[in-house]
């Protein structure tokens, strides 16, 4: 009987992990790498986000400088659905559509201002859509205009108001 209690005194004395410890560890190793993973993938959807939106701000400013170079007479046809250009534009460096709306009666004293907004829509590449054009055609379809302003609004938007010179 005291050879059956020292051996089991003897093996308490080593040194080491038991199998429990090590499958605890294990557990909480891989519950952390999966959330690290998660963590991991929204900060480059995020990246990639943020991208786009610069990329989206850009070309506002670029369509709104080609805007204001225009004859002050000629922007409320020329940038009106039909009108060449056209209210709507893509970028054809990813999947966007921008769209132009003027309003010529936001001063109705004052005939010599127009107010010139911006919007770009685009999808994200994991199929998010930015902004109420859901379907990128320029155009207010069923559903798209959230707020009901008769406008496609979005993120990345640019408003001015353009003065006759």
């Amino acid at each position: 009987m005291k050879i059956f209690l020292t051996s089991k005194l003897h093996f308490k004395d080593r040194n080491g992990f038991s199998l429990v410890e090590v499958l605890v560890t294990a557990g909480i190793v891989v519950l952390v790498s999966l959330g690290l993973f998660r963590v991991f993938i929204t900060c480059s959807l995020l990246a990639e986000m943020a991208g786009n939106l610069t990329t989206a701000i850009v070309e506002a400013e670029d369509k709104m400088e080609e805007i204001r170079n225009v004859a002050f007479d000629t922007i409320v046809g020329s940038y009106s659905s039909g009108g060449t250009p056209g209210n709507t534009f893509t970028i054809p460096s990813f999947n966007a559509m921008g769209v132009v709306n003027i309003d010529p009666t936001t001063s109705p004293n004052n005939a010599d201002l127009l107010k010139v907004e911006v919007n770009v829509s685009w999808r994200n590449k994991d199929g998010r859509v930015v902004g109420e054009d859901k379907d990128l055609d320029g155009t207010i379809d069923g559903g798209e205009d959230i707020n009901s302003n008769n406008i496609l609004d979005s993120t990345a938007k640019i408003i001015t108001y353009i003065a006759r010179k």
